[in-house]
């Protein structure tokens, strides 16, 4: 994607954003520029999941080109990769490639995940009624696809006629190079509809003391918070697969408090092993105010997790 290129994006976003701006479309993410090279499909460009505070859903927005803004029409491919759970039911649209610098005739295609990268969904005209951010029925748009896993999924972007099949690969080869042809030019993509990529898990500050009451804390204290990581059946979760370095523990949740994890163990008799991790009382920079703690993390693959867990600040002592 050559500085011309690039500019035409930068146009593109701040379009997109005085749009949004003045209509808010919940579940719409702000948008990202394409990241060349996102082709084949098993190298695409990964998107992030943004879910507006009060939002059940939320999706994320990019801005591409197919091939060139001017000049002539070149072979390529878009894909962009998500990840989604079991039930979401997700809406993929293009909007403007019909409407942008250079006329684009869409073809969507969702992906299961690798090796085989099964297409599972397909849409190469959406038709009317048109949605807002399209002014032709050529923009492609796949609605209510429920995904059947949860996973990766990854979507493509192909021109007229080369449609999408198994694998990520094409129809055809040849583009329609006729004046009309549209096989190169400039869309937004827009996924919505996936809920939080943010895996909630439990914990337990204090293991051991009575759960049915919050767990003491005295900011002013020196030492160490224990906290447990409880394991869970969930598939979606295992306290081996946790990166240890990216535990943050406290008042956020973004404090870096960690001291150190021991090893697995069942610390709430349900057959399932959790991790005790202790964390500088401190450094979690509690307040008096609050009422819970914040613990965030990474797995090993990347995925993101949070837990919550009930505490009572115990005030300071007043000096006198």
């Amino acid at each position: 994607m050559n500085r011309l290129m690039m500019g035409k994006l930068h146009v593109r976003s701040a379009i997109l954003a005085a749009v949004l701006g003045a209509a808010v479309v919940p579940g719409v993410a702000q948008a990202v520029n394409e990241m060349e090279p996102n082709n084949p499909v098993s190298a695409p460009q990964p998107l992030t999941i943004i879910v507006e505070q009060g939002q059940p859903t939320g999706g994320a927005t990019a801005n591409g080109v197919l091939g060139n803004l001017t000049g002539t029409a070149v072979l390529d491919l878009d894909f962009y990769a998500f990840r989604g759970r079991e039930g979401d039911v997700v809406t993929v649209d293009i909007d403007g490639g019909m409407g942008g610098v250079r006329k684009v005739d869409t073809i969507l295609g969702i992906f299961g995940p690798g090796p085989t990268y099964k297409l599972l969904r397909y849409n190469d005209d959406a038709g009317y009624p048109l949605d807002t951010g399209s002014t032709d029925p050529r923009d492609s748009r796949i609605t209510n696809f429920r995904l059947p896993a949860t996973g990766d999924y990854t979507v493509g972007v192909s021109s007229y006629p080369r449609h999408f099949k198994d694998g990520g690969t094409t129809t055809s080869t040849a583009l329609n190079l006729t004046p009309t042809g549209l096989s190169n030019g400039d869309y937004t993509l827009v996924i919505s509809g996936v809920t939080s990529p943010v895996l909630h898990i439990n914990i337990d500050i204090k293991p051991g003391d009575d759960s049915s009451s919050p767990s003491p804390i005295n900011p002013k204290s020196k030492g160490k918070i224990p906290v447990a990581l409880l394991g869970s059946r969930d598939p979606d979760f295992s306290v081996f697969d946790v990166n240890v370095t990216s535990l943050t523990f406290g008042h956020t949740g973004d404090e870096a408090s960690l001291s150190k994890c021991g090893g697995r163990e069942d610390v709430n008799d349900d057959g399932v092993l959790d991790m005790v991790c202790h964390f500088d009382n401190q450094l979690a920079e509690f307040s008096a105010a609050d009422a819970e703690a914040i613990l965030k993390g990474k797995l090993d693959d990347g995925r993101l997790f949070e837990g919550r867990g009930w505490l009572k600040v115990v005030p300071a002592k007043t000096e006198y």
